[in-house]
């Protein structure tokens, strides 16, 4: 039995090997596509208008991503932060890894996730909370300040 998380607090006990083979089989096809699709996501027209240089980046992506499959690596599925200011900090701090990595001349989509979200934690400290919790409180005094008609909605 295997424990999936489906979302919205729903997760299902699964017995994988008394599933029927076509419904394995259907199981392994749609994850390795929405695994492999995920992989080159990240790879836009705005970054590579040319359709060829595109289609080469993405195709590229998607070996990697197979080729660490190969080799054992999964990531783990997270859950959402359940903390907004600690979210915000966490997503400011990428932000920053971010920034770092172009300044170095290289592209973020070259490192794998899960580094520059380990990088990006070692940057959450108690000032770059504080930044978060004013940035959270901005924007929730902003999404209540007005009605959709002030608006113009």
């Amino acid at each position: 039995m295997t424990n999936v998380n489906v979302g919205k607090g729903i997760e299902k006990n699964i017995d994988f090997d008394a599933l029927p083979k076509a419904a394995r089989d259907h199981i392994m096809y749609i994850g390795a596509r929405n695994v492999l699709m995920d992989s080159h996501a990240s790879i836009t027209a705005d970054e590579y208008p040319d359709d060829t240089e595109r289609k080469a980046a993405a195709e590229a992506m998607v070996d990697k991503k197979l080729d660490a499959l190969m080799r054992g690596e999964v990531r783990v599925q997270s859950t959402r932060e359940g903390d907004p200011i600690r979210a915000e900090a966490v997503r400011m701090a990428i932000a920053a890894v971010h920034a770092k990595i172009k300044a170095a001349g290289k592209k973020p989509k070259d490192y794998e996730t899960s580094a520059i979200r380990e990088a990006a934690l070692k940057l959450v400290t108690p000032e770059l909370l504080a930044k978060a919790k004013a940035r959270v409180e901005e924007t929730r005094a902003v999404a209540t300040g007005d009605d959709l008609e002030a608006l113009g909605l």
